[in-house]
């Protein structure tokens, strides 16, 4: 069996006691890092919540690069790795930050099994909190309410794609917003919606820090984890 489990955004008591039941349970943990010679920041969560002496952990690395062959590889080592366990009869969970099936390492995974004669294999989802909930949570706004529409995005959405989403949603979600803060905070000028924009970054980590004014962003050097929410209402 292999489980996607997830551990939630950060805050190792964010962890699900059922998370943490098949954690204990399973022959093998299986967690992603980016790089072949870093750690695992799942890993490093999961640690805060669990003793893992004694428990076989399996480390697939999955590097963040946008080149889709070195991408492919990776994630085929990842499936042939898991697959040798579970072809022994051994019971495997893949942790991954947030939930399992929400812009996560483990969907790659999970396809790659599929698509290479995996679909036998039976897959089991532990649902995690996400970054998005922590988000919304550290910054006390409703994602939606009644008949509000949410809309969960990447931040390096094609800037017309941004902009019509912009339009057409009550709530906007931007994920990874790091990278394009300079092209975001224009665009939201432009439909006037700065005042409505909340920056949430390390959502439920002790780093957390949540901005209303976006101007103090500008030039900073913005971690990977975070996220933008913009509510008209």
């Amino acid at each position: 069996m292999l489980y996607g489990v997830g551990i939630g955004p950060g805050d190792p008591e964010l962890l699900t006691l059922k998370a943490i039941r098949v954690l204990k349970e399973v022959d093998i943990i299986a967690v992603p890092k980016s790089k072949t010679d870093g750690e695992s920041i799942a890993l490093d969560i999961l640690k805060g919540v669990m003793d893992l002496h004694g428990k076989e952990i399996i480390e697939l690395t999955f590097p963040m690069k946008k080149n889709r062959d070195e991408l492919a590889a990776s994630w085929n080592n990842a499936k042939d790795e898991v697959l040798k366990q579970l072809d022994i009869g051994k019971d495997v969970a893949f942790i991954t930050i947030g939930d399992p099936l929400l812009y996560s390492t483990f969907i790659y995974l999970m396809e790659a099994l599929k698509n290479n004669g995996g679909s036998g294999i039976k897959i089991k989802i532990v649902p995690g909190i996400s970054s998005v909930n922590a988000a919304s949570a550290s910054a006390c706004i409703p994602l939606a309410n009644s008949s509000e529409r949410l809309a969960i995005i990447p931040a390096t959405y094609e800037e017309d794609k941004l902009r019509q989403t912009l339009k057409d949603f009550d709530t906007v979600v931007l994920m990874k917003v790091n990278k394009v803060m300079d092209k975001v905070i224009p665009l939201l000028e432009e439909l006037g919606l700065k005042k409505n924009a909340i920056f949430v970054s390390m959502a439920g980590w002790k780093e957390q820090e949540v901005v209303k004014d976006l101007d103090t962003l500008k030039g900073r050097e913005l971690d990977y984890f975070s996220i933008m929410i913009i509510k008209k209402s």
